[in-house]
C-alpha cells in the first residue's frame, strides 16, 4: 500500500512538472534585419528619339552649271567646306567688267575734281563768274555719286561670285546629292544636298506631369545633379552622359505629358538621327539614407510603424516616417537609428512587451 502510494506521488510530481512546462511556451521565433544606410537613387526610364540638331538644306543662289562634287556623299564636312561649285566664268567676268566701270568713273571724280579746284582758284581772283564754280561742283558730285554707284555694282558682282561656291554651314553629315556635275541648278532647282549635324545630338522624350509637379514641390527643379544616360537597342549604355536643355511649353493632351529636350555628345557618330532610344534619368550624387525593407513595415490610422527587437530581446512598436520607397526598399526619415534591429517575417506572431527568439536574415 505505502509503495502504491509513493509511485502516485512520483506520477503526480512529474505530470506537474511537465504541466508546469506547457504553461511557459517557448520564446517565438522571429526574423529581423538590420537598419542600415544605404544610397537609394531610383531611376526612371523614358521612350526618347533622337533629333539632329541642325539640318540645313543647300540651296543655290544663283544660277548656273555645276562643277564636279567636293565632296563623298554621307561623309563628314566642316563648317565652311566647299560642298558645291557652279561655274565661275560668267561671274569672274562680271567681276572684272564691273571693276573697269570703277576705275572709269574714279578717272572721271578725279577729273572733276581737278577742273573744281582750278576753278575755285580762279574766283579767288575774280577771273571767272561763281557760276562757274557752281558748274564744277555739280559736275564733281555727279562723278563722285557714279563712283559709288559702280562700288555697289562691285560688290554685287563679287557676292554672286562668292555664291558660286556653296559651302557648309555647320559641321555635319552631307546627305546624298540631288544634283551631279553639269546640271544646270538655280535658286528654283531646290534642295541640293542636306548638311545634318549629329554632334551634339538632341534626345526627346515624354515627361508625366505628376512626375513634374512633384519635382516642383519637392523643391527639385535644379537639374545639374540630374544623371541622364541612354540605354541602346542592344540592352548596353551609351559612353556619354546628357544634360537636359528645357521643356516644351505646351502639354500633351492625349497622354498628359510634356517633352523634355536633353543634349548629347555624339563624336563617333554612334547616334543617328531619329533612332529610338531608351532616356534613363537618376540622382547623380545621391546621399546615403537609412532604409528597411517594405516586409518590415506596417501601418494603421495612425500612420507607418515597425516592431524591433531591443538589446533584452524584447519586441517595440517604433512609429516612423518614410520618404520613397523603390524597389522594395524604404527610406526612413526618422523614428529608427542605423543598427538596430526591425522584426520582418513572424510579426504576426508577437506583441509588443513580448520576448523573442530572434535571428537575423540570411542566418541558419
Amino acid at each position: 500500500m505505502s509503495a502504491l502510494l509513493a509511485a502516485s506521488i512520483m506520477i503526480g510530481g512529474l505530470s506537474g512538472s511537465a504541466l508546469a512546462q506547457q504553461g511557459q511556451p517557448p520564446a517565438p521565433a522571429v526574423i529581423v534585419e538590420e537598419v542600415k544606410e544605404q544610397v537609394v537613387s531610383e531611376e526612371r526610364i523614358f521612350a526618347g528619339r533622337t533629333e539632329a540638331v541642325s539640318r540645313v538644306d543647300l540651296i543655290a543662289r544663283v544660277g548656273g552649271f555645276l562643277e564636279p562634287l567636293k565632296f563623298k556623299e554621307g561623309q563628314r564636312v566642316e563648317k565652311g567646306q566647299v560642298l558645291f561649285e557652279i561655274n565661275q566664268e560668267p561671274y569672274q567676268f562680271a567681276v572684272e567688267q564691273r571693276q573697269a566701270n570703277l576705275e572709269s568713273a574714279q578717272a572721271k571724280v578725279d577729273l572733276a575734281k581737278l577742273d573744281f579746284d582750278r576753278k575755285q582758284r580762279l574766283v579767288d581772283r575774280d577771273a571767272i563768274a561763281v557760276s562757274e564754280l557752281d558748274v564744277a561742283r555739280a559736275t564733281l558730285k555727279e562723278a563722285e555719286a557714279t563712283r559709288a554707284l559702280r562700288e555697289a555694282d562691285l560688290e554685287l558682282a563679287k557676292l554672286d561670285l562668292s555664291y558660286t561656291e556653296i559651302r557648309s554651314p555647320s559641321n555635319g553629315i552631307v546627305g546624298s546629292a540631288t544634283f551631279k556635275e553639269g546640271a544646270y541648278v538655280t535658286a528654283a532647282s531646290g534642295t541640293l544636298a542636306t548638311v545634318t549635324g549629329l554632334d551634339p545630338i538632341r534626345v526627346s522624350f515624354p515627361v508625366p506631369l505628376d512626375l513634374i509637379i512633384q519635382a516642383q514641390r519637392n523643391d527639385m527643379q535644379n537639374t545639374s545633379n540630374l544623371r541622364l544616360r541612354i540605354r541602346l537597342s542592344d540592352g548596353k549604355f551609351y559612353g556619354h552622359e546628357g544634360t537636359l536643355e528645357y521643356f516644351d511649353a505646351t502639354a500633351n493632351p492625349g497622354t498628359d505629358t510634356v517633352t523634355a529636350r536633353a543634349e548629347f555628345p555624339n563624336p563617333d557618330r554612334m547616334l543617328f538621327d531619329r533612332q529610338l532610344v531608351d532616356v534613363v534619368a537618376a540622382e547623380r550624387d545621391a546621399q546615403p539614407q537609412l532604409v528597411i525593407s517594405q516586409a518590415s513595415m506596417l501601418l494603421d490610422q495612425e500612420g507607418p510603424y515597425v516592431l524591433i527587437v531591443n538589446d533584452k530581446d524584447e519586441v517595440e512598436q517604433r512609429r516612423i516616417t518614410i520618404g520613397q520607397q523603390v524597389q522594395g526598399i524604404v527610406v526612413v526619415n526618422s523614428g529608427l537609428e542605423a543598427g538596430e534591429q526591425v522584426i520582418t517575417s513572424g510579426i504576426q506572431k508577437v506583441r509588443p512587451g513580448q520576448v523573442v527568439n530572434a535571428r537575423l536574415a540570411g542566418q541558419s
